[in-house]
């Protein structure tokens, strides 16, 4: 087991994880309170706030050479939890949006128990995609969009919501298709070894 030094938990990128993890109640407790345009004007801030710290997390690792195998866990936990997060609470306001949560879940998922299954198999996991990061992009901008305007229903987001699950099925089955493709190259190691 590789020893954690204090530097690894606690440099700038790995506090912009946590504050982006902080970030997640406190959108919560906003947006269920919310009771007017500027209420909700606020949750959307609180997502470009957590958008930008992503960004800036990623960004100040690789520039500053401050990437740490711990911050390679604890950055996509925060995306991920923070993604899961938005899709449950907009389910109370958009119809759509169960569906959409579905294969996130499904996706995720797959993602966390085919990567964990041919990592124990010895095989080289690969890291996000960029169908994977288009369709999330294209998700968290459409998630600031239905949480700040607060169009519930309307045909504007139903067709947002509708553009996001086709993103997120093309990309479901775009990873499914690579993990399939790793299962069998790692099963082919394997006879010729």
């Amino acid at each position: 087991m590789k020893k954690r030094t204090i530097k690894d938990l606690f440099n700038i990128p790995n506090f912009l994880c946590y504050f982006r993890i902080i970030l997640i109640p406190i959108f919560l407790h906003r947006y269920f309170l919310a009771s007017c345009k500027e209420d909700y004007y606020l949750c959307a801030f609180i997502l470009i706030l957590s958008g930008l710290s992503d960004f800036l997390d990623g960004y100040i690792a690789r520039h500053y050479h401050m990437v740490t195998d711990f911050g390679k866990v604890i950055d996509p936990i925060a995306d991920k939890l923070t993604q899961f997060t938005v899709a449950v609470v907009l389910i109370y306001t958009y119809s759509w949006m169960w569906l959409l949560l579905g294969i996130i879940v499904i996706k995720d998922g797959m993602l966390a128990l085919g990567g964990f299954y041919l990592y124990e198999k010895g095989a080289q996991v690969k890291g996000a995609s960029w169908w994977g990061k288009i369709s999330t992009a294209i998700f968290d901008i459409v998630a600031i969009i239905l949480v700040g305007i607060h169009i519930p229903d309307s045909p504007i987001s139903t067709i947002l919501i509708i553009v996001c699950i086709i993103l997120m099925g093309l990309s479901l089955v775009l990873y499914a298709k690579q993990l399939l493709q790793m299962y069998w190259e790692c099963k082919n190691e394997q006879k010729t070894n």
